[in-house]
């Protein structure tokens, strides 16, 4: 009796630990993205996809929205890596906009379609949950009835790149904070889709690090965050070094909680490597 009360006690714990941590997120990512607004003719850019999902976090269904930019130009007989973008706490809700203003804005300008030609897909978290939430499809045409978020985003990375000419040996995941643990719950979940990921100021579970010590690595994370702590990405990094891997990992000095922006906005940096890997 004394255990299940312990139990009991550990497993409240750990929710209320993830929900004050989600609200801290929350609160410091809509404050550092107040100042960058959304440019109409970039928005213009992508398309609009919509999932319906049950969620015990909801009494009704809602939709699970996400955008999706194309290349600038598509040859015709060739293929295009595809970018999965997961954005943080702060971008969570249902207008289907706000999670394109950071790396996603950034990829449909002019100059950075032509130095990275892709496909990029930006789901957008409803409000109230995580990346890893349970969430079902409750769509009849679709025919996998997943039970997780990811699970949606899994399946349409699958419809994506079955509707477009998307090189299946370079799909592509990268997030920061709640979406750099989206990131690494991602690719422990489905360590086989990806050919390169990089989770930002994020966190991942040590134990599932054998699932894709082969996958390459760009991890980024301030030591100053005072939002996420820095040692959330130490222990896996050193977690996946012992069990053989090799991912390049970046603390920058004296960087708070926005060490995306520093990330994304280089284009001899994360990007230029990440479009060099390819799955064997």
């Amino acid at each position: 009796m004394k255990i299940k009360k312990w139990n009991l006690s550990l497993i409240f714990f750990w929710i209320s630990a993830n929900l004050i941590a989600l609200a801290v997120m929350n609160y410091h990512e809509r404050n550092e993205k107040q100042e960058k607004t959304l440019a109409p003719n970039l928005v213009s850019k992508f398309s609009s996809l919509n999932y319906q999902i049950a969620t015990p976090a909801y009494k009704t269904p809602i939709t699970f929205h996400a955008r999706l930019l194309n290349p600038r130009v598509i040859e015709e007989h060739r293929t295009y890596p595809l970018i999965v973008f997961l954005h943080g706490a702060g971008e969570r809700g249902h207008d289907n906009l706000m999670h394109l203003k950071s790396l996603p804005q950034q990829m449909a300008l002019p100059n950075w379609q032509e130095k990275f030609p892709c496909y990029l897909l930006a789901p957008q978290c409803p409000k109230g949950i995580q990346w890893s939430s349970p969430a079902d499809s409750i769509d009849s045409s679709r025919e996998l009835k997943k039970s997780n978020l990811l699970d949606q985003i899994d399946q349409m990375i699958a419809e994506v790149s079955e509707n477009n000419p998307v090189d299946k040996n370079r799909i592509y995941i990268t997030g920061y904070s709640m979406g750099g643990y989206g990131t690494w719950s991602m690719i422990a979940r489905y360590p086989d889709l990806f050919a390169a990921a990089s989770p930002i100021c994020g966190g991942g579970d040590p134990n599932s690090v054998s699932k894709f010590v082969h996958l390459p690595l760009w991890v980024v994370h301030g030591d100053a965050d005072q939002t996420v702590p820095v040692t959330e990405s130490r222990k896996v990094i050193e977690a996946l070094r012992k069990a053989g891997g090799t991912p390049q990992y970046y603390e920058l000095k004296g960087v708070k909680h926005n060490s995306w922006s520093q990330t994304y906005n280089n284009p001899a940096g994360m990007l230029n490597w990440l479009f060099k890997q390819r799955k064997n």
